[in-house]
């Protein structure tokens, strides 16, 4: 039997688990989890408090699934202590003393899930910051070589081509120099803008550093990259001559049908492309389609210009 039979028939040897995403293979986990916990707390009764096992398995769930799910959790935790202590029987001396616990103690649980979970929606937002330029607001370069791994593993699986282009602004010395750094970076964010503005929303730009940016276009072939850079480029320069800097863009473009094997080198082949753009006078456009047997022949192998 073939992979895709096996993929279509569900008749494969991954264990089922680890087929499933990580929240529905967390609420599995969870559910099983909390059935554990419940069963041990009905054999103990009233004599070994359990808490805080509730606690964990909510904790977990609201982490990973978001506070309703944790909430969730939360109130069939406090639902199964009131059955129990309804089964078993319970130490206080008034019914309403009962019921008042268990209501303090789903508070409790619920007070809990959702400071979970505003721990989380901070770190992730903490993760997404670290992962932005802040003088432009695109992607840095820790998030974009994050983002470009993601795509050439899935650029593997569906064997689509893909295209970088490596953005150089030409003379911005001229302006980080002599109108000083405050220029410069309005500079960076008026082209951070633009990019952003006339990409796909599948597409990736980055700055990754000084006055160099780089674009990502999925599922795009030659002819697509050199239409939608063109685009790109008179954008820019009309963004430029509107601010009156003197400020040109050399890009290398590499396309691959094929990628190699990391991401150093696919930014390192079109990086070389750029710089045959420099040598040959800047403001260009140059896009190479990769060949793995010329990765490191690009200095000499034949460019085309299409600007």
């Amino acid at each position: 039997m073939t992979n895709q039979q096996q993929n279509a028939t569900g008749d494969d040897d991954t264990p089922f688990m680890s087929r499933l995403p990580v929240g529905a293979g967390v609420l599995v986990l969870g559910f099983i989890a909390l059935g554990i916990v419940v069963a041990v707390d009905y054999v103990t009764s009233y004599e070994l408090q359990l808490s805080t096992l509730y606690m964990l398995v909510m904790i977990g769930v609201a982490w990973f699934c978001g506070p309703w799910w944790g909430a969730l959790f939360a109130s069939l935790s406090a639902f199964a202590q009131l059955q129990i202590g309804l089964t078993t029987g319970t130490t206080f001396s008034e019914p309403v003393y009962f019921y008042i616990a268990n209501g303090n103690r789903l508070f409790a649980y619920l007070v809990i899930v959702f400071l979970v979970s505003a721990v989380r929606s901070n770190y992730e937002r903490l993760q997404s910051a670290a992962r932005i330029d802040f003088v432009t607001g695109v992607t840095n370069s820790i998030g974009f070589y994050e983002k470009v791994s993601i795509e050439m593993s899935r650029h593997r699986r569906s064997r689509a081509s893909f295209a970088l282009a490596y953005l150089n602004c030409d003379y911005f010395k001229v302006i980080n120099e002599g109108l000083g750094h405050s220029e410069g970076d309005r500079v960076l964010a008026v082209i951070g803008r633009v990019l952003k503005a006339n990409l796909r929303e599948t597409d990736i730009v980055a700055r990754l550093g000084g006055d160099e940016f780089a674009l990502v276009f999925p599922q795009t072939g030659e002819a697509e990259a050199m239409q939608v850079v063109r685009k790109l480029c008179s954008q820019l320069e009309n963004a430029m001559s509107r601010h009156d800097w003197p400020i040109t863009f050399s890009v290398g473009v590499g396309v691959f049908p094929r990628a190699p094997e990391s991401v150093d080198r696919v930014v390192g082949y079109c990086e070389r492309v750029m710089h045959r753009v420099k040598a040959a006078g800047k403001n260009k456009v140059m896009v190479r389609v990769f060949d793995p047997d010329e990765i490191d022949s690009v200095q000499r192998a034949p460019l085309h210009v299409v600007r």
